[in-house]
């Protein structure tokens, strides 16, 4: 479902959209894919909340930087023209490290966070993570083809094996932003500082959403966001992967939705 007054989001380097009106929801994708995998959630979201989501630099429609960036300060920028007022943040993956740094670093852009598939800076990933279990992971070298036939057939935990449609999906999406596959990360500044020594200073309702069958390090990461974050909930989610806005998405929106409700109606 997606909303059809969509109107373009007025920020420099980077594309988004808007939609809805109510309190601001902004989405920001994983590290793999763009905008368009929020298709699911970009609609049915705007028809209670102001809802944008947005291309980090060298993803989708954005342009790739020639110059060092901050993804961070990116995000605190997209907040601010889509509303006055502070947003839930939902982030996806690494797009969850950057949302969990933009509430440190910008706290009056943020009213909620919901991390799906959290990693977080200052945690090391495991060996079984960097190579996805002994896979032969591609390269940024390796084709296009290859790099989409991995991703969307022989990995197990970005979509799950039984996802059927949710990896018919990932591999249209790869195949018209092979962009996607190299990104700028070179160039991306907020990658260095850890974030788990800090999550303890965040002050605002947070949810951590997990695909059951995500991979190993992530329920592990997402463990300890929980444990770190005062008050922080996590829900796990059946029959999905790395990626359960695609994968169970009808599961996934009731939670976030239900989530967001809560927000508006706080105690």
């Amino acid at each position: 479902m997606v909303h059809r007054d969509v109107e373009p989001i007025a920020v420099d380097a980077v594309h988004g959209e808007v939609a809805g009106a109510g309190a601001p929801v902004v989405l920001t994708h994983d590290g793999l894919l763009h905008s368009e995998s929020w298709d699911a959630q970009f609609g049915v979201f705007a028809a209670g909340h102001r809802v944008a989501r947005w291309d980090r630099r060298g993803y989708g429609r954005s342009p790739r930087p020639t110059e060092p960036f901050s993804s961070v300060d990116d995000l605190a920028a997209v907040v601010r023209a889509v509303s006055d007022a502070p947003a839930v943040l939902v982030g996806s993956s690494i797009g969850g490290l950057f949302t969990v740094r933009c509430a440190l670093d910008h706290p009056g852009t943020v009213a909620a966070l919901v991390l799906v598939g959290p990693t977080v800076t200052g945690l090391p990933l495991s060996e079984h993570f960097l190579t996805r279990g002994g896979r032969e992971v591609p390269t940024p070298d390796t084709s296009d083809a290859e790099q989409i036939a991995y991703w969307s057939g022989k990995d197990p935990w970005f979509t799950a094996p039984g996802s059927t449609a949710a990896r018919e999906r990932l591999r249209a999406l790869l195949a018209a932003n092979p962009q996607n596959l190299r990104p700028p990360m070179d160039l991306e500044r907020d990658l260095a500082r850890p974030v788990l020594p800090r999550l303890g200073e965040i002050a605002v309702p947070t949810l951590i959403v997990v695909g059951e069958l995500d991979v190993p390090d992530v329920h592990a990461h997402s463990g300890a966001v929980e444990a770190a974050i005062p008050g922080a909930e996590r829900v796990v989610l059946p029959g999905s992967g790395h990626a359960p806005y695609l994968e169970v998405p009808e599961a996934f929106n009731r939670v976030v939705l239900g989530f967001l409700a809560e927000v508006k109606r706080p105690g």
